[in-house]
């Protein structure tokens, strides 16, 4: 199993997210944009994530809503900027805890290394460090290794 490397340069506004999938580049870029396949990795342990929207393309848009079976809801959405398996850039923004307006824009590049392996690297861009390192403290690498390790699951579960 493979983890996550995260990189938060002090001072920047950047988050660097290195991780390596064991499944080809088509297979990870379609669990990222199918609905039912996002539904089961794009979320924590005892969440459960409902794609409430999806228009996967060039000025699209998202929005997923999590819920932690207390009957409290988490949203989440954003724009698709550009979209393409090679590279997709999107903006992302989390709507619970009186947090909204602190907007990112990701870049995630899916890069083929060699056959059957493919490797993600994600760059989020916040508006401020203050913004980048609230989302640090706030438990961001826990969460995205544990979605990772799902999504492994989830492609192991795909037909090629």
């Amino acid at each position: 199993m493979y983890r996550a490397k995260v990189t938060a340069e002090p001072g920047t506004q950047n988050i660097v997210v290195e991780r390596m999938f064991d499944a080809p580049r088509r297979k990870v870029f379609a669990a990222m944009t199918q609905k039912e396949k996002l539904e089961r990795w794009w979320t924590g342990p005892g969440y459960a994530n409902r794609v409430t929207h999806l228009d996967v393309r060039d000025g699209g848009s998202w929005r997923f809503v999590q819920s932690d079976g207390r009957g409290n809801e988490f949203g989440f959405h954003g724009s698709f900027h550009m979209v393409s398996p090679e590279l997709t850039i999107q903006t992302f923004e989390f709507e619970g805890l009186g947090e909204r307006g602190h907007v990112s824009l990701q870049r995630m590049e899916l890069i083929e290394v060699e056959e059957g392996k493919t490797k993600l690297i994600a760059t989020s861009t916040f508006m401020s460090v203050a913004d980048r390192d609230g989302m640090l403290s706030g438990g961001m690498e826990d969460g995205m290794q544990q979605t990772y390790d799902m999504l492994d699951e989830v492609l192991k579960d795909m037909d090629e």
